[in-house]
């Protein structure tokens, strides 16, 4: 009995080492952008209509002020093994007391979509990328990078600081948002029969 109830003991304290372990390698982005001459309604306004034009969906509870919305952008200048690739995120923006709190959960790397010559030259085999967690540091690091990036276009935009619109790139085949034309640019390579890592 003692030796069952040692090994019970034992399998608790391994699964609740895994679940921190797991835990840790959750990217999680939390910031506040404050907006001090906008109420609650003209702030919620504006993060819809950021959603709306940067995100894949979102959902908006006017009633709590919580805009959710989910999306993906590219992996910051990549080297040759993280060419094409993307994270995927959701963004949760609850609004109040004229500030948002915008926290960024969920946050996967995505492997490249593959664009392939069909064998019975019926056209093109399409083969999505693989998201997987964050665990590599210097993908954390990237992760962090991009979702601070979206945290500040969010936030000029917010307090009038651009135009009607953050400058981000959205690709008009996949959704996936860029910081620079150049950046497009080198994405676009993947779409249309092009190999998802470019030639020299």
């Amino acid at each position: 009995m003692k030796k069952i109830l040692l090994f019970f003991v034992m399998f608790l304290a391994t699964g609740v080492l895994f679940a921190a372990a797991a835990q840790a390698e959750t990217i999680a982005v939390k910031r506040i952008i404050e907006v001090p001459s906008a109420g609650k309604e003209q702030i919620l306004d504006k993060v819809r209509a950021w959603s709306k034009l940067y995100g894949s969906s979102y959902h908006a509870d006017l009633g709590s002020g919580v805009v959710v919305t989910n999306g993906e952008i590219g992996y910051p200048s990549p080297p040759i093994d993280r060419i094409q690739y993307t994270f995927a995120f959701k963004m949760e923006n609850k609004i109040q007391d004229k500030k948002d709190t915008v926290t960024f959960e969920e946050v996967m790397l995505k492997s490249p979509t593959s664009y392939l010559p069909s064998d019975t030259g019926g056209g093109e085999t399409t083969i999505k990328g693989e998201a997987e967690p964050v665990k590599a540091e210097k993908d954390v690091a990237a992760a962090n990078s991009m979702l601070n990036y979206l945290a500040d276009n969010l936030g000029d935009y917010l307090n009038g600081k651009t135009e009607v619109t953050c400058p981000l790139e959205k690709c008009p085949d996949c959704g996936v948002l860029y910081r620079t034309p150049a950046e497009m640019k080198e994405h676009m390579k993947g779409h249309g029969g092009h190999e998802s890592v470019p030639k020299d």
